[in-house]
């Protein structure tokens, strides 16, 4: 009875620290103009052509941001705990390649895991965001020490900077923003900050080893799955299981693969 008591605290420390912390990275937004933004972008840049070859049509990513959806967030940290958007909180992955994070009919987030050099067996080593809604281009965060790339594009190369592409992302990378894993809390933050189309919201702590990372975004009308889950406000079915036998395994095949920039520049 005791252990199951301190169980049952620690979860709720857990879910307090992350409520509170949700909130002071993402502080909310007007309702609809996230949409409002995506549909002016994806008029004015996206052709019919481009969202065809990225699989999805203009109707599916117009539709992919319902203006009064509630946002949601979801958390990889350390050596991967997950906490997915409806709420079920440590699910760990321990395999290592490259994996969907998020991945719906616009939306398409992917980490890359794997092994530190003092052995711990898979921490998210890099992440990388694409599909249509990035008009083709791609966004690459590598740990610190390594890279962040627009396309081939190096970016951040000083500490701090900043970067944006109109209608497409603007970030900055500064030591402004939480520490996503408390246990690392006495350490110098390096974090970016990317508000992407969408109203998809990146925080990312880069640590030499490793990242963590907070996704905040609206659910995808179109659905979605991932290492995040599918977002359908049953946290219930967000088990590891039951997210790679409705995915056929969440790992992401050579063809849909958004790291070739990195390996490329």
């Amino acid at each position: 009875a005791a252990m199951a008591m301190a169980s049952l605290a620690m979860r709720w420390s857990t879910a307090l620290f992350l409520h509170a912390l949700i909130a002071a990275a993402h502080p909310p937004e007007p309702v609809g103009d996230h949409c409002l933004l995506a549909r002016r972008a994806l008029s004015r840049r996206l052709g019919r052509d481009l969202l065809a070859a990225e699989g999805a049509s203009a109707e599916t990513c117009d539709e992919a941001c319902p203006p009064c959806a509630e946002r949601g967030t979801c958390m990889l940290w350390g050596d991967p705990h997950i906490h997915v958007f409806d709420g079920r909180a440590h699910l760990r992955v321990l395999e290592e390649g490259d994996f969907w994070i998020v991945r719906g009919n616009c939306v398409h987030i992917q980490g890359r895991y794997g092994a530190t050099d003092s052995g711990i067996p898979s921490v998210v080593q890099a992440v990388a965001v694409g599909g249509a809604f990035l008009q083709g281009h791609t966004l690459i965060i590598e740990r610190d020490g390594g890279r962040v790339l627009w396309d081939d594009e190096e970016i951040f190369r000083s500490f701090p900077s900043a970067f944006g592409v109109g209608g497409l992302i603007q970030a900055r990378y500064d030591d402004d923003g939480e520490h996503l894993d408390p246990a690392l809390k006495a350490y110098p933050l390096r974090n970016i900050e990317a508000d992407l189309p969408f109203g998809v919201r990146l925080s990312v702590n880069r640590w030499p080893d490793h990242l963590d990372l907070l996704v905040s975004m609206r659910p995808l009308l179109g659905g979605q799955d991932g290492h995040c889950g599918n977002f359908n406000a049953l946290g219930d079915d967000d088990t590891m299981e039951l997210i790679s036998a409705r995915m056929g395994g969440a790992e992401v095949l050579a063809s849909e693969e958004l790291f070739s920039s990195a390996k490329d520049a």
